[in-house]
């Protein structure tokens, strides 16, 4: 987010149902030509409400991450390659070297029914409807609320179920 396109914000929970480990997305929006504070506040909202949060981000714009960063009292001092869930709230992702590991592992999260999306986040479920590949390289201008997909991607890339 923070730049031409649209922001998207995507939340998910890890559940594990009678020994099934479950991914169900809580939270799934799209701002259009946000101001960078509204999606500041939306993330340190989404925090406050539900705590053990880690935030991926797409690492492309590093006035956003820092402005997200400042928010959550982190250190401004990161390169994407140097990140870690251990000691950040706030993790950057280089998403042009990550995003065909992150499509293929959303492949794999849906294909083991692993990932669960309630109707109320219509938008979402046809970004994934209409998704688009070539070689795990996402087809944007084929692909409807591509921004979701992304932050959608982006917000599988802290589990490892296998």
């Amino acid at each position: 987010g923070f730049g031409s396109s649209k922001t998207a914000i995507v939340m998910t929970e890890h559940l594990n149902l009678e020994g099934k480990d479950i991914i169900i997305v809580r939270y799934a929006e799209e701002y259009e030509h946000s101001n960078p504070q509204t999606i500041v506040d939306k993330c340190h909202s989404l925090y406050t409400k539900h705590l053990n949060t880690l935030f991926w981000v797409d690492g492309s714009n590093r006035a956003g991450i820092n402005l997200l960063k400042v928010s959550f009292d982190e250190s401004l001092n990161w390169e994407t390659s140097d990140i870690s869930p251990e000691i950040m709230r706030i993790l950057p992702v280089n998403f042009q070297i990550e995003h065909k590991k992150m499509l293929s592992h959303l492949h794999v999260m849906v294909n083991k029914q692993y990932l669960a999306i309630p109707k109320e986040h219509d938008k979402l479920i046809t970004s994934l409807r209409t998704a688009y590949a070539t070689e795990y390289s996402l087809n944007k201008d084929q692909t409807s609320y591509n921004d979701l997909l992304d932050a959608l991607r982006l917000s599988l890339k802290g589990y490892n179920i296998k």
